[in-house]
């Protein structure tokens, strides 16, 4: 049986499509057209927009985030699927909020609505600062590591917190509540906090060399010291994080240098 992707061209879709057989990845721009074979097994709803500073257009986050996914769960209900999954984000239980964080939170209510109305097994998944080789070059562990390389000067912030998950992980955890079945909303992350000063340490320590930081106070809104996983759910699973921060790291420097 297939199974369907949107989002497959992205870091966390690149390294799920390594996992399955059978799939069918849908472009961005035809999710809204698209019908579904009755014989299909899952659907991997990865793709997205907002999540970027450069996303900026709010008729394409809620396209890409609530009407793509409402035509596309109209049609899943139609068919005896295994498993739905969403790849949510973490941000929607933030003090403060945007567009993208919100457009999620009103995927994450619609999800639930169509999964209690048709009794459908539909995953919410919210992964906390997935990390590891292929992430986004703009993302803060990338921009560490290259600025150690290149000498060149980047804003910093100090204190701000995140909970980093490993790609892989994360892929390992979408499988296993796919394959269970599992309904409902589940965090995916390590559950340990790191500040940017920890993570800068970690790039220093690996690369060996220095990074060329400019310390400011703030460069985004809703950054705060406590974004960390609270909810192990997925953990009643059987899915665990197996990669330390420091491996991940590890592994993009040497990514950077092949």
């Amino acid at each position: 049986m297939i199974s369907y992707v949107s989002g497959a061209s992205g870091f966390l879709g690149k390294h799920l499509t390594k996992r399955l057989d059978n799939l069918v990845a849908i472009p961005h721009d035809k999710i809204s057209t698209t019908k579904l074979d009755s014989g299909f097994d899952c659907f991997y709803f990865l793709s997205s927009y907002g999540n970027m500073s450069f996303h900026k257009e709010d008729d394409k986050i809620l396209q890409a985030n609530i009407i793509d996914l409402i035509h596309i769960l109209e049609e899943a209900v139609k068919h005896d699927f295994k498993s739905f999954v969403f790849i949510s984000t973490s941000s929607v239980r933030l003090r403060v909020q945007t567009m993208y964080s919100r457009s999620k939170k009103a995927a994450e209510e619609i999800l639930l609505a169509f999964m209690e109305k048709y009794n459908v097994p539909i995953a919410i998944i919210r992964p906390m600062s997935i990390t590891g080789v292929g992430e986004q070059p703009q993302h803060l562990i990338p921009v560490l590591i290259d600025s150690c390389m290149t000498g060149k000067l980047i804003n910093f912030v100090p204190n701000s917190v995140h909970d980093f998950i490993d790609v892989g992980d994360v892929v390992d955890g979408i499988l296993n509540l796919s394959d269970h079945r599992a309904r409902g909303i589940f965090e995916l992350g390590s559950g340990k906090s790191y500040t940017n000063q920890q993570v800068l340490e970690i790039v220093e320590k690996m690369t060996g060399k220095k990074v060329n930081i400019n310390l400011v106070y703030k460069l985004r809104s809703y950054d705060n010291p406590d974004w960390v996983s609270l909810n192990f759910k997925a953990r009643g699973y059987g899915w665990l994080p197996k990669k330390a921060l420091e491996t991940s790291i590890k592994e993009m420097v040497e990514a950077y240098h092949e």
